[in-house]
């Protein structure tokens, strides 16, 4: 007998899935809340304790030591490994910051807060929070490194093992500093090969799945990942790094194009991060995207490394964590974190509105530095860490490097001059002629030998309400047409970026800064640029500098219809240049704001959306706003299988999350404008859907929309 459908259609657009009520767990009597459970076994997330406090290295100065390294890879391997249903399993840890949607450790959520993980972006305790939630990942690896240091013969070769065993800590990856072999680009090699070669503890050695390279999921728990059903997840085995096409059921990784998107990024992180080390601004400020420091913050500067890797899990804030680049990507955070700390040891956590909700914490809740940070225990009564009690690094059993020696702030400046210090810092005005082909840019050149000079930067407000991730990228030069190719253009400078999603529902402006002034150091090098005044060099950016939008999906949003409240802004300021390596630059002037310069809008004429050179997707849309006909079409609506069955009366509920594209007057106000076709028969749909429909003045927004029918089934 054949099957018939009888559907009725409801369309949900859920444009905010944060609860109103303040957070239960919010409070501020004390260091450390305790969350109701029903029975003690609380997880105690202390670090590594009873080994000493030893460095976390970066990834290729770990590799350097060969014992130490053999011994990292298989811990991290065994990591890998555990069960994934197991407390502290390599998934269940990662799936704290995201899906599996769901309580760890007994923590609960919020109604309505439960399409959510428990890290907080956009929020003055993204720092704070990650550093519990990297000690647990750092003690459950140390574990399976002693798991495995006992494993060696008695004697000399265990006792041997067992010391290393102790010594083992996350390592970091610094991609802000030169790389060692610029060959190599920026991205570790360690990170792209998918094999490694160890020794295991009878001698015998042996080629293993790199687990530096990916997450094979074993297995992939389809479910876990349908709350993300716009993306390919819930069918990915393991995970992907900027995949061509991230809606392909085939996705396969491109390292090497990430990597040499990255290394692009990199002078630019450099310099950015230099700048915020050491030119001060509050911590509140200066550690995240949501309260306006005015140079920058560290938390876009995280965004864009995530960004990089495009529709890849590190791409997807949701299910980031499960790509191994995460927790080196963010130990080399936490460093940042801790190396601002020890620079600037008075300014600390204060309270703050929230821009956005977690799992725990409403959006608007005030969190401060007594605030929990859920879902981590400090022991087995459930006390939380808090902003307060974790503010110390080493009570986790771990530093950097660059603190092992409790430095003088002098030292430590040192320190960041011969890591981070940019190649020039400041225009010097005395410079009217370029100098000769050859000759240096470098530190020593007449650009950085006068006290006085110029630093040149552009500033960039970005509007995080479309809620989608995305990126102003400046160039000085006209940009490659296809917007695919920008991160790697020859006129490309960098980026400020903001990772988001639909379900984080922020509403902040984000300000942050491209640094311009090395690359007008090149140009003038190369002649292009005749002169270093600042007439000069304002009339040749007002000629050459430019700017465009970008979406995580490469396509281009257009800067004729941007989201609501971005805006660029050229400006210069005078800065003081240091003498010797133990100072830093100093601005010590007035900002002066060249709006003048426009940054060289295009015209649009291309074949995309809204004349742009984009390809809109085919697999993320559930519609799309088509240029030529001015109105709005709705995809095809497919079943999915994410599904489940009314056995009361044989009726199938499917619900599928997509995504879709809404330009300004052309998104849907009416049932007849928005209704489907669901299979052969037509769908009712009720008019209350689309009245809560925000609209501002983009021409992208993204947004998550919960397709639900009903399908009689016969026979089931």
């Amino acid at each position: 007998m054949k099957s018939f459908v009888s559907s009725v259609s409801i369309f949900t657009v859920f444009l905010s899935l944060l609860a109103s009520t303040q957070a239960a767990a919010n409070s501020t009597d004390g260091p450390s809340c305790r969350v109701a459970k029903a029975d003690d076994s609380y997880f105690s997330v202390v670090g590594v304790q009873g080994t000493g406090v030893h460095p976390r290295q970066e990834l290729r100065e770990l590799e350097k030591d060969t014992d130490m390294w053999n011994l990292f890879l298989q811990a991290f391997a065994r990591f890998q490994a555990m069960d994934q249903g197991e407390k502290v399993s390599y998934y269940k840890v990662a799936g704290i910051h995201g899906v599996p949607f769901g309580q760890w450790d007994g923590v609960t959520g919020q109604e309505g807060q439960e399409m959510m993980g428990y890290c907080p972006h956009v929020s003055n305790m993204f720092g704070p929070w990650h550093r519990p939630y990297l000690a647990l990942f750092e003690q459950v690896l140390h574990d399976r490194a002693v798991e495995i240091a006992k494993e060696y013969p008695a004697g000399e070769p265990r006792a041997k093992a067992m010391a290393i065993a102790d010594k083992v800590r996350l390592p970091y990856w610094d991609w802000a500093m030169d790389p060692p072999n610029s060959d190599e680009g920026c991205m570790p090699a360690s990170l792209r090969r998918p094999t490694a070669t160890v020794t295991y503890p009878n001698g015998t050695t042996g080629n293993i799945a790199n687990p530096l390279y990916r997450y094979d999921f074993h297995p992939l728990k389809y479910d876990d990942f349908t709350p993300l059903s716009e993306f390919q997840f819930k069918n990915w085995n393991h995970t992907i790094r900027f995949p061509v096409d991230g809606f392909a059921l085939n996705a396969t990784s491109r390292n090497d194009a990430a990597n040499e998107r990255i290394s692009k990024q990199q002078p630019n992180n450099r310099d950015m991060l230099y700048k915020l080390l050491t030119m001060y601004q509050p911590f509140n400020q200066v550690s995240n995207k949501a309260n306006g420091g005015t140079i920058g913050n560290f938390e876009t500067l995280h965004d864009g490394l995530h960004n990089s890797f495009g529709l890849g899990h590190m791409g997807i804030v949701e299910v980031s964590a499960f790509d191994p680049v995460f927790w080196f990507h963010h130990a080399n955070m936490d460093r940042i974190f801790a190396l601002y700390q020890h620079r600037y040891p008075d300014t600390w956590v204060e309270d703050a509105a929230q821009a956005k909700g977690t799992f725990t914490v409403a959006k608007g809740a005030v969190e401060g530095p007594a605030s929990p940070l859920a879902p981590f225990h400090m022991n087995a009564l459930g006390d939380m860490w808090t902003s307060t009690t974790s503010r110390n690094w080493t009570s986790f059993g771990y530093t950097y490097p660059e603190l092992m020696t409790n430095p003088t702030n002098q030292t430590l400046t040192s320190t960041l001059n011969k890591l981070y210090k940019p190649t020039t810092q400041g225009l010097g005005s005395a410079n009217t002629t370029p100098p000769a082909p050859g000759s240096s840019v470098g530190n020593n050149s007449t650009m950085n030998s006068t006290k006085k000079a110029t630093d040149w930067l552009c500033e960039v407000n970005m509007p995080t309400d479309i809620q989608i991730s995305y990126s102003v990228r400046a160039f000085l030069g006209e940009p490659d047409a296809d917007p695919k190719n920008w991160p790697t253009d020859p006129n490309y400078i960098g980026q400020l970026a903001s990772m988001s999603s639909p379900r984080m529902n922020s509403d902040v402006i984000v300000t942050g800064n491209i640094v311009l002034t090395e690359r007008l150091a090149q140009k003038h090098q190369s002649g292009e640029l005749k002169s270093l005044e600042k007439d000069a060099v304002a009339a040749y950016l007002k000629a050459n500098f430019s700017w465009r939008i970008q979406a995580l999906d490469y396509s281009e949003i257009p800067r004729n219809n941007p989201p609501a409240g971005l805006n660029v802004t050229v400006f210069s300021v005078p800065v003081s240049i240091p003498e010797s390596d133990d100072e830093v630059p100093a601005w010590d002037g007035d900002v002066e704001y060249n709006r003048d310069i426009e940054g060289n809008p295009p015209v649009y004429n291309g074949s995309g959306p809204g004349g742009t050179n984009s390809t809109t997707p085919t697999a993320d849309a559930a519609g799309h706003f088509d240029a030529s006909s001015g109105e709005w079409v709705w995809n095809n609506a497919t079943e999915s299988a994410a599904g489940q069955v009314d056995g009361g009366g044989g009726t199938r509920i499917v619900q599928e999350t997509v995504t879709q594209y809404i330009t300004v007057g052309a998104v849907p106000t009416s049932v007849a404008d928005a209704e489907p076709s669901i299979t052969a028969a037509p769908a009712t749909v009720e008019q209350s859907s689309f009245s809560t429909v925000k609209v501002g003045t983009r021409t992208k927004f993204m947004t998550s929309v919960i397709i639900e029918y009903a399908t009689f089934m016969p026979g089931q």
